[in-house]
């Protein structure tokens, strides 16, 4: 009767360890994704993010429509949407910007949110 309750004791710690690492692999993903450039963000450039270029820029509905080789998307930018200008290339950290830095001819890499494939989770900005 001891082996059988320290047994499932011992499996609900393991599931909970697991449950634990997970959470916090996903939110050091998250915490850092601000200083990688495009493209090479492990496991999500290019697989669950959308990299291309800006055709459009609708500032009044807080859209963007980007083109690659995968076809053309429209995202929705909502307030949360976190913003980043990537400027890796010019050897310089990225830097939190705004709408305002979206303009046609960019290139941007677009996680959309995991619950609406419309809507940008984050978005990184090539500099100019």
């Amino acid at each position: 009767m001891t082996k059988i309750f320290f047994g499932k004791v011992l499996i609900i710690t393991l599931l909970l360890i697991i449950a634990l690492i997970g959470t916090s692999l996903s939110y050091a993903q998250q915490s850092s994704e601000q200083f990688i450039p495009i493209g090479q963000s492990p496991g999500i450039s290019d697989r669950l993010s959308y990299i291309g270029q800006i055709t459009a820029v609708n500032k009044a509905e807080s859209m963007l429509v980007v083109e690659s080789n995968r076809g053309t998307k429209t995202f929705q930018v909502k307030p949360s949407t976190r913003i980043w200008l990537d400027r890796s290339k010019i050897g310089q950290t990225n830097l939190v910007t705004s709408f305002r830095d979206f303009k046609v001819g960019r290139i941007v890499e677009i996680k959309a949110d995991s619950k609406d494939e419309g809507i940008a989770d984050w978005i990184k900005i090539e500099s100019s």
